[in-house]
């Protein structure tokens, strides 16, 4: 007989009334991890505005304030780059009708990005499970995000011109979690011109109001725009739309390029470039179509405004100013 074994009788002599109901609880135990699940490891736990995601790894930035208005902690927004790796212990995985972007590796709960565009998938199970809405970028990027909140906002439905307005949303969700509609922020700016823009100064004043830090640095090169990415920040530059190439293809698979028609002065937000420094990656407000804005990446959920690729040298000769609005988290 095994010496561990019989060593193991040996101790248990005598207390053998103890077994049954140590088997009782080990059961027990089993039973209730399965109910149970300890929640999934996704990377990018931190909820601070400001994080910088390079090759699948996040820094995280400053801390901020998350509103009841924000999505439950059970919805994440991750970004990767191809070739990446996730964790998603302990699972189950589960990508129902959309695509599968990742594939596993071995029998592990690490997934490795194998394909680009947008998908959602939902980890764990019971009350641990989460949804996670993915975005593989097609080339390898530096970008600043969050992954606690979907952050983007489009002008659609919230009157016309506001395309600054939409940017102010987007940027009081990035550094502070506080979720305040694109048509509170027009409501606050008003209409100092006839034709609905606005400037900088009346958008930085909003941004202000909201307690959020902002600085007006003159661009001297497209590396400079680069540099506030490479700062955690984002940049809200004022371009002329039109001298943006539009892309060709299906703007829901084809991210490179602008994916509308009109051509006017027109505010987005850079929040990161490819690292071969070809491409910035924007946040364009601007809706689809303004009837319905329907049309949305594979994820069925995504804007297309939401990651857009502009060339480097297209979008800084169509800046109508090279003072641009730096937005930070602290």
């Amino acid at each position: 007989m095994n010496a561990k074994f019989v060593s193991l009788l040996t101790f248990f002599r005598g207390r053998r009334f103890y077994l049954l109901p140590l088997a009782a609880v080990s059961v027990l135990a089993a039973i209730l991890f399965l109910i149970f699940p300890p929640e999934p490891l996704i990377p990018g736990e931190a909820t601070g505005g400001g994080s910088v995601t390079t090759h699948g790894k996040s820094v995280a930035g400053t801390a901020a304030v998350t509103s009841s208005a924000t999505k439950p902690k059970s919805t994440r927004y991750l970004t990767v780059n191809l070739g990446d790796t996730i964790d998603l212990y302990p699972g189950p995985v589960s990508f129902g009708p959309y695509p599968m972007l990742l594939s596993r590796i071995g029998s592990s709960w690490r997934y490795r990005a194998r394909a680009s565009g947008h998908t959602t998938f939902t980890v764990g199970r019971g009350g641990a499970k989460r949804q996670v809405y993915l975005f593989v970028s097609p080339l390898p990027a530096r970008q600043v995000g969050r992954e606690d909140v979907d952050w983007y906002r489009s002008q659609y439905g919230t009157g016309y011109a506001n395309c600054g307005p939409a940017l102010v949303s987007m940027a009081i969700l990035w550094a502070r979690g506080e979720d305040v509609p694109v048509a509170e922020i027009r409501a606050e700016i008003g209409y100092p011109y006839d034709d609905g823009s606005v400037s900088f100064d009346h958008l930085r004043g909003s941004l202000d109001r909201h307690d959020v830090a902002t600085a007006s640095p003159q661009l001297a090169t497209p590396r400079d725009l680069m540099s506030i990415v490479d700062r955690g920040h984002v940049a809200f530059v004022l371009i002329q739309s039109g001298d943006i190439e539009r892309t060709q293809d299906d703007p829901s698979t084809d991210l490179v390029g602008r994916y509308y028609d009109d051509d006017e002065g027109h505010y987005i937000l850079v929040k990161g470039y490819t690292l071969d420094q070809r491409y910035y990656v924007v946040y364009d407000p601007y809706p689809v179509d303004w009837e319905s804005n329907s049309l949305r990446y594979a994820d069925d959920a995504t804007m297309i405004g939401k990651n857009r690729f502009y060339a480097v040298q297209q979008l800084f000769d169509a800046l109508k100013t090279r003072v641009v609005l730096e937005v930070s988290a602290n």
